[in-house]
């Protein structure tokens, strides 16, 4: 599953470039960035940039809900996999961890525990709730601004199309920097609005991870989180990004059904 979870990082990575290329090439069929694409008149956008646009004109456009119509289908079947799957800093934290541990460098990731787990939600719900506070108050779309995400998509196109960045990329490093030598994704579990907005459009009904009851305990699924959960009892958390790690490292699966993906 992790070989699969990476050819698909790697396909939503590939846009990142190709699409300001082909524009480039006065082609057109595809357009725009990770924030907001058009293909063949097709609208899709990021739910994030969306309520930031309803919060600064204070007006509900149908063309924009209609925008969010796939995302949020995505995720209502899914879960939070663009998290995992698909998005290009997620990929990137990925390799730094890779890297680390090539250097024999001091981990960084916490030991799991319900006080962890508790303060990084209760961190990404007001962050979420105060940026769009924020965003109402600035008429600015703030979110957009500061995420890793949309800052590498809008400065690929930027430096592509017209050869120049902007100030907002100088962001990016100072976050590679936390990332790489202070804090153990911050961005995902402490901050990413993305994942927040997501997180509050899926149910128990979406896909995620079951725990069928029976298993040897070795913990290897909560050493392997990335977002620092038990799946055992955390498999329908806020934070649970459908990585599939724990069910890739579960031993007990080579026996019998342990931990595995189910939608209602």
């Amino acid at each position: 599953m992790n070989k699969l979870r990476k050819i698909m990082q790697f396909m939503f990575l590939a846009p990142l470039f190709i699409v300001p290329i082909l524009n480039l090439l006065e082609i057109y069929f595809i357009k725009g960035t990770y924030i907001s694409l058009d293909i063949g008149g097709l609208s899709i956008s990021d739910p994030v940039a969306v309520l930031q646009a309803l919060f600064i004109s204070h007006s509900v456009r149908p063309v924009m809900l209609a925008s969010v119509a796939i995302p949020a289908l995505i995720v209502i079947l899914f879960g939070r996999i663009w998290c995992s799957w698909a998005c290009p800093y997620y990929l990137m934290l990925d390799g730094f961890e890779k890297l680390r541990k090539k250097l024999k460098m001091k981990p960084l990731k916490p030991k799991y525990s319900p006080e962890i787990k508790r303060k990084a939600n209760i961190s990404r719900l007001a962050v979420f709730i105060i940026g769009l506070i924020i965003v109402g108050i600035a008429g600015i779309p703030l979110m957009y601004l500061i995420s890793p995400p949309s800052i590498m998509s809008s400065q690929a196109v930027l430096l592509i199309k017209y050869t120049y960045i902007t100030a907002e990329f100088i962001l990016l490093p100072v976050l590679v920097i936390i990332e790489f030598f202070f804090g153990y994704r911050i961005w995902c579990r402490y901050v990413c609005p993305t994942g927040t907005c997501l997180s509050l459009m899926q149910s128990k009904f979406s896909m995620h991870v079951e725990y069928s009851g029976n298993c040897s305990k070795c913990q290897k699924c909560v050493q392997i989180c990335p977002m620092i959960l038990d799946p055992k009892t955390d498999n329908l958390s806020s934070a649970c990004n459908n990585c599939g790690e724990c069910i890739s490292s579960c031993p007990d699966n080579q026996k019998k059904p342990t931990l595995y993906f189910k939608s209602h």
